[in-house]
């Protein structure tokens, strides 16, 4: 590690709740400037820009370097641009995070992926959901839809077990895709990896229902989850882009000349 570099820790919402990554700039003296809550049990209670000792920051975890997006400034002006703020008042987990402020130090851009993560696949969640009552309403109220198959096939699937499916898919995607941003891989990375989750997950979820009547059902199953993930794909995609388009225009609300306020 070094001066001008952004750095992360792992940290937890509660004491058993999911992992996030909080992220500073390493200042090369032992500090870090990053943008926190006064306290992290109270992630909601205000916060604002300082600058600690790296044990601090660290909070006991292991500490590694961010390297997404690219920094656009060197390290210098990137470890100038934090030392400027230090000392700021304001912090919002949804708006204005440790992942905003150390991405606009280094980059300009005030993003959080893992803002970007939960806003894209909660409106993917609401895609697919939308997509199932759709399909009822197509079928003026049919229990059943029919989903054409990858194989040439014409499954009917319940539409009790399609929402749940769906969205249990959806659920294992969003995990994975968190999980993969966190470990340092890039934005086409983590989504590649969360897709093939996903149709993994929707096509086991309906090859195990199916599994009971015998083999050629269990291929079907699998297809036919396949099929569901797929496509409700573009919907999806189309959401997800509006909703991470979204979390990050309520962002820039808080820009002022430019800069993180």
């Amino acid at each position: 590690m070094a001066r001008g570099e952004r750095i992360a820790a792992d940290r937890r919402i509660g004491v058993a709740g999911p992992a996030y990554s909080h992220i500073g700039i390493d200042m090369g003296d032992g500090t870090v400037v990053h943008a926190r809550p006064y306290c992290f049990g109270r992630l909601l209670g205000g916060g604002g820009v300082v600058r600690t000792s790296l044990a601090e920051f660290a909070g006991g975890h292991a500490v590694r370097v961010v390297s997404e997006p690219p920094a656009a400034f060197p390290p210098e002006e990137v470890a100038a641009r934090a030392e400027r703020h230090v000392g700021r008042n304001g912090y919002s987990v949804v708006i204005d995070n440790c992942e905003h402020f150390a991405t606009w130090c280094a980059t300009g851009r005030r993003m959080s992926r893992q803002i970007d993560i939960l806003a894209g696949r909660v409106g993917r969640m609401a895609a697919r959901a939308a997509t199932a009552v759709g399909a009822r309403s197509v079928a003026e109220g049919a229990a059943q839809v029919a989903v054409r198959t990858a194989v040439g096939t014409t499954a009917r699937v319940g539409l009790r077990s399609f929402v749940p499916a769906v969205l249990a898919a959806e659920g294992v995607a969003m995990a994975v895709e968190w999980k993969a941003h966190r470990a340092g891989r890039d934005e086409q990375a983590c989504r590649h990896a969360a897709d093939a989750a996903g149709m993994a997950t929707s096509a086991a979820i309906f090859a195990a229902a199916a599994a009971v009547t015998g083999p050629a059902g269990l291929l079907l199953g699998a297809c036919t989850g396949a099929a569901i993930w797929t496509g409700t794909g573009l919907v999806s995609r189309a959401s997800t882009w509006a909703g991470e388009r979204a979390a990050r225009g309520v962002s820039a609300l808080a820009v002022r000349s430019g800069e993180p306020r």
